[in-house]
């Protein structure tokens, strides 16, 4: 009987945290439905918004929460929005104290459902709501550097095509269509596609250019769109400027890449010393002693 209650309970909760999964994974790709990806939608977001609408009202008063808050927006402007299917700066704050929440509710039941011993059940819950505290302010901070990563990796493939299309007599609005179009989904064909729909809703080309820059805010980022900006204000053309940034960034990409490949070494030199040669050494003067002990 315990072992059947056991591998109930272990199912159940396998199933369910399965399916959150899976709907928080949908979401994020974009495949899910419009009723998937709604506000409120998911059960998470069910529990932490109205605590964030509560952390929302209190934010002009504490001055440390602002300051949290406006690192989270940078954070969620720089993922596209998607994080927690579309979590608020506020809900995302709400979430540190939700999950640990229902950890040290729901842990401790499971385990106690699987028959195990008390103090287990304690730590198992404390542990878990100790971790869940964390992930979401750093699973937040991945996902903007991970886009932001792809953000610059992409940006000099679809700079060379809307300098192509500059150099054949376009203007700089058709050379962004035609990268909308072209250009392989992912956060530049994002950022680019949300550019056309602000000209289209009346934002001038040079403040949708300079909003892309301050949403991913970055160097390179910065660079490129402030500069294409500065360039419509000022009626100068764009396609040299486009040329000279797409291989400011592939230069800046070289650099990243040997400033890693430096520190690699220095990275690789404690497990080297720690992990490598007391192996090597035991390989090698392990027969001497065994030898000498041995006479």
């Amino acid at each position: 009987m315990n072992l059947i209650t056991g591998i109930v309970a272990a199912g159940l909760s396998a199933g369910v945290v399965g399916y959150l999964a899976v709907r928080s994974l949908l979401a994020f790709h974009g495949r899910a439905d419009n009723a998937e990806k709604s506000a409120g939608a998911t059960t998470l977001r069910q529990l932490i918004t109205p605590i964030g609408a509560f952390i929302q009202g209190r934010r002009g008063a504490d001055v440390e929460l602002e300051r949290k808050l406006v690192s989270y927006e940078k954070m969620i402007n720089q993922a596209g929005g998607h994080f927690l299917d579309g979590a608020t700066a506020a809900e995302v704050f709400a979430a540190r104290y939700v999950l640990p929440f229902i950890a040290l509710i729901f842990v401790p039941l499971i385990c106690t459902l699987m028959r195990l011993p008390p103090g287990v059940a304690l730590i198992a819950g404390i542990g878990f709501a100790f971790l869940l505290f964390f992930w979401p302010e750093q699973a937040l901070a991945d996902a903007a550097k991970t886009r932001v990563l792809k953000f610059s990796y992409d940006l000099p493939q679809t700079l060379d095509v809307m300098r192509l299309v500059s150099q054949s007599g376009g203007d700089l609005h058709g050379a962004i269509r035609t990268a909308v179009d072209v250009t392989p989904a992912g956060p530049v064909r994002e950022e680019l596609a949300r550019v056309v729909g602000e000209v289209a809703i009346g934002t001038s080309l040079a403040t949708a250019l300079n909003n892309v820059a301050e949403r991913i805010d970055t160097s390179d980022a910065n660079a490129v769109f402030s500069t294409m900006a500065q360039a419509l204000e000022m009626g100068t053309g764009v396609s040299e400027n486009l040329g000279a940034a797409a291989q400011l960034i592939r230069r800046a990409a070289r650099t990243r890449a040997q400033e890693k490949a430096q520190k690699a070494v220095v990275a690789m030199t404690f497990p080297l010393l720690l992990l490598i040669l007391p192996g090597v050494f035991i390989v090698l003067f392990a027969p001497m002693v065994i030898q000498f002990t041995g006479k």
